[in-house]
């Protein structure tokens, strides 16, 4: 019995021996499959640098182009000139500017009333009431939170708070410490454009409540006996006569008993 018991153990030891270990394969979006897809090219550089221009909408710097692509700068300055030139030759409605010490991609100045027109439609779409007070309380109050909004308007601030995220009027500017970290709400440039203001300094102030002292100061006013005398409502009116001592009305001479 001892004998066939070592002889199956090792026969499975020798199948465990024979078959191949198996390999897991690495997840996406590792580094073994960004390196796979081989080196950039110098022919791809001013390709890769046009994409990246189109799709932050704002300067990049050369230095930061060549930290990206792992070139040297002046291949990127290069490919950028070559993409410059490409696009004046095929007549293309938009230019590479330097811009604030980058360059970005921008638009011919002779279709800034088409463009303007499209801005001008999509501020002209109103915000209904319950999106304004949203607005308005995250600009005063902002950068707030979800809960801290929902506590002043007493309401569900969820698909209000998407609308403005949509239109771009608010933005998550952080997240607030403390438990679970919820998510802080603050106004947007394009906010302050909307509604012709240079900064939120420029919001209208609420009017503040009187002091204490101020107060005070009206409360005896009002309470005064100069007050209570010059006050028309507790003056007889001219002609009035004085009321009788009875509400009952008077009879006259042929009345009945």
């Amino acid at each position: 019995m001892e004998e066939v018991e070592v002889t199956e153990t090792e026969g499975l030891e020798q199948d465990a021996a024979a078959e191949p270990e198996a390999v897991p394969k690495p997840p996406a979006g590792t580094d073994e499959e960004e390196n796979a897809l081989g080196p950039l090219g110098e022919n791809d550089l001013p390709r890769a640098i046009e994409a990246v221009l189109f799709c932050v909408g704002e300067p990049v710097t050369i230095r930061e182009l060549a930290d990206i692509f792992k070139f040297g700068v002046h291949d990127v300055r290069a490919a950028v000139e070559k993409l410059r030139e490409e696009y004046i030759d095929s007549g293309r409605a938009f230019r590479i500017e330097d811009i604030s010490q980058g360059v970005q991609l921008l638009t011919l100045p002779e279709y800034d009333p088409w463009l303007r027109s499209l801005h001008q439609k999509r501020r002209s779409s109103r915000l209904s009431p319950a999106a304004l007070e949203t607005l308005a309380v995250v600009a005063y109050k902002g950068p707030i939170t979800k809960a801290e909004l929902e506590a002043i308007r007493g309401v569900n601030c969820a698909p209000t708070l998407g609308t403005l995220l949509d239109r771009e009027l608010i933005r998550v500017a952080g997240k607030a410490p403390g438990l679970g970290r919820p998510l802080l709400y603050h106004t947007t440039p394009r906010f302050l454009e909307s509604f012709g203001l240079g900064s939120l300094k420029d919001l209208p102030q609420p009017e503040a409540p009187p002091s204490r002292e101020a107060a005070r100061a009206r409360e005896e006013e009002i309470e005064s006996p100069e007050a209570v005398a010059g006050n028309p409502g507790e003056e007889a009116a001219p002609g009035d006569e004085p009321a009788s001592g009875s509400d009952e009305p008077e009879t006259g001479a042929g009345s009945e008993s």
